[in-house]
């Protein structure tokens, strides 16, 4: 008798524990559920006016409206590009140019360092594979390389370029303050 009752008793105390482990549950699931509804905000539709019409972009130009604006005006786009060969050439500006302390300087120019011997390795690469390329293909290369090889001279001109400024930062102070009252010789 005591043993049925034992066993009873761990039938009922097991069945509860269930009952109350899956009304938990329950109760967990219920809550994510509702507390996902209530992050979700009703979706509402933009209605657009006259006033908003200024701050909408232009729409980029297609294909077709490009050929019809470079085919109306190719008189123009002709002299143009004869000013343009006669202007000098622009050097582009560089990201470390201006350093404002010798440490920055020396940052800027072991950066520079870094980045033409990645140059020359990428220019190495490119002769290796100019000369194994199929005779359809080294055209192409061969410009890659001649625009890669103006843009390591350029990148060569800001170092030199960045160590004359560190060479003049490192001067005295008053020498600088000299050679401010003096003007520059030309």
């Amino acid at each position: 008798m005591k043993m049925k009752n034992t066993i009873v008793i761990s039938a009922i105390l097991a069945s509860a524990t269930a009952l109350g482990l899956s009304s938990a549950a329950v109760a967990q699931s219920d809550s994510q559920k509702s507390a996902k509804q209530r992050k979700q905000p009703p979706k509402t539709q933009k209605v657009w006016t006259n006033d908003d019409l200024g701050s909408v972009p232009a729409p980029a130009p297609t294909k077709q409206d490009q050929t019809v604006q470079s085919g109306a005006s190719e008189q123009p786009a002709a002299a143009n590009q004869t000013a343009d060969s006669q202007q000098p050439k622009v050097t582009r500006t560089f990201a470390f140019t201006n350093p404002k302390t010798v440490e920055d300087a020396d940052k800027s120019i072991a950066w520079e360092n870094r980045d033409i011997q990645a140059q020359q390795e990428g220019l190495d690469k490119l002769r290796r594979q100019i000369a194994e390329a199929p005779a359809d293909q080294k055209d192409r290369l061969t410009k890659l390389l001649e625009e890669r090889t103006q843009i390591l001279a350029d990148t060569r001109n800001e170092l030199k370029s960045l160590e004359n400024k560190k060479k003049d930062m490192q001067k005295p102070p008053a020498d600088n303050a000299s050679a401010a009252a003096e003007p520059p010789s030309q």
